[in-house]
């Protein structure tokens, strides 16, 4: 019996258990769905959040407040930082969410309290659409991101253009304040970012920003380095001057924390799809038991007329092999719309507050990731298939022309 033979009368034997064929492939494809799915939701999320860290510099450090501390920064802070080896600049300023009111409709944001001159530390890459940067001593002047000069609902009375007002209210030391100021520049769309969205934010100078909060202390300081390498060394020094006062966030560090957290979770979600494929796999060798003991007859015929035991541990074999390879195709293409639909879903996770932006989460389907798990699903329905073929090859087919 030719080999394509043999493959086309495992394949007849399958369509003439449709029903129970259906529900063992289901098995595998669920197993080899999820599988695809975690794999290429995870590369995604990783992906996307190397690129966001990316986005406020590789080079950057940003020091905070610890929870339940009352440290404020000021002027001699940011100079004892400038002097710490490796460091190139040093910018404090002030992050506080706002609503700011245009042509009557009101759009919640944050404003970013900074030197112009150094806002490029903090956005790399962000560009001016419209208009030109106030100057650092301006206390009048701002500049807004893409989506508060072009909100949701834009009309000509909402769109906001260079050199009209803009009212901003915000809550300060001394309470709730709201002052108007005159829009200097328009940046263009920025995108998303893990800790502060460009495109809904009000960038100031120091002395506006100062005016409006009643602040004479900074929030933070963002501190820029040329040396990627020299990062820890950085924090290090920071943690020694302030102690337990201020938290240090690194995007390099967060990016090292976050690819193991995201590695370990796929792991164990991936563990928890083998299992699942692992017991679709019992299922296959279930299902062929049944169908040797139902076809005990047909195999007594089938020796009966010449076919060897080799050629029958093949047919059933063939059965075991096209089941899995089957389930493991549909799960592929169930893998990837799963990836594909939850992937909005996932980004709605990484934010950081209903100000922010959804972060675009792209799955990343990997051919590597597919042959694998293909392979994985027909080595399943062989290993599965192995003992019911053999068991099938081993009948007596005397005995078996005698059952009924």
């Amino acid at each position: 019996m030719r080999l394509i033979d043999t493959a086309s009368y495992s394949f007849k034997a399958l369509r003439e258990r449709r029903t129970r064929s259906i529900l063992t492939i289901l098995g595998i494809a669920v197993g080899s769905g999820l599988i695809i799915a975690l794999l290429s939701l995870g590369e995604g999320i990783s992906t996307t959040v190397t690129n966001q860290l990316l986005t406020i510099g590789a080079n950057n450090v940003i020091i905070l407040p610890a929870q339940g501390s009352t440290i404020r920064f000021t002027d001699i802070d940011a100079q004892r930082i400038s002097r710490i080896p490796y460091v190139s600049s040093v910018a404090p300023f002030y992050s506080v969410p706002a609503e700011f009111k245009v042509g009557g409709v009101s759009i919640n944001g944050r404003i970013l309290g900074i030197d112009p001159l150094v806002l490029q530390l903090f956005f790399p890459g962000i560009k001016v659409e419209e208009g030109s940067q106030p100057s650092g001593g301006s206390s009048t002047q701002v500049c807004v991101g893409y989506k508060v000069a072009h909100p949701a609902v834009s009309t000509v009375a909402t769109r906001l253009y260079v050199g009209q007002p803009l009212t901003i209210t915000a809550a300060g030391s001394d309470g709730i304040k709201t002052n108007s100021y005159t829009v200097s520049c328009i940046y263009s769309k920025f995108g998303a970012s893990l800790f502060f969205d460009a495109d809904t934010a009000v960038v100031m100078p120091l002395p506006a920003a100062r005016r409006l909060l009643g602040e004479t202390r900074y929030q933070a300081i963002l501190v820029n380095t040329d040396r990627v390498d020299q990062i820890n060394y950085i924090i290090s020094e920071i943690e020694s001057m302030y102690g337990r006062n201020v938290i240090v966030i690194s995007p390099t560090t967060i990016l090292n924390t976050v690819r193991s957290i995201i590695g370990s979770f796929t792991i164990f979600l991936g563990v928890i799809a083998s299992v699942s494929l692992f017991v679709a796999g019992l299922g296959i060798m279930n299902t062929m038991i049944m169908s040797v003991l139902e076809r005990t007859r047909e195999i007594g015929v089938l020796r009966s007329v010449g076919m060897k035991r080799r050629e029958v541990l093949l047919v059933f074999l063939f059965e075991a092999i096209l089941t899995g390879f089957i389930g493991g195709v549909i799960g592929v293409g169930m893998g990837i719309g799963l990836s594909v639909g939850f992937s909005g879903y996932a980004g709605n996770f990484l934010r950081f507050g209903p100000s922010f932006e959804a972060l675009p989460i792209t799955p990343i389907i990997r051919p590597e990731n597919v042959v694998g798990t293909l392979l994985f699903a027909l080595l399943v329905g062989s290993f599965s298939g192995l003992y019911p073929a053999r068991r099938a090859s081993l009948i007596d087919p005397v005995r078996a022309l005698k059952t009924e």
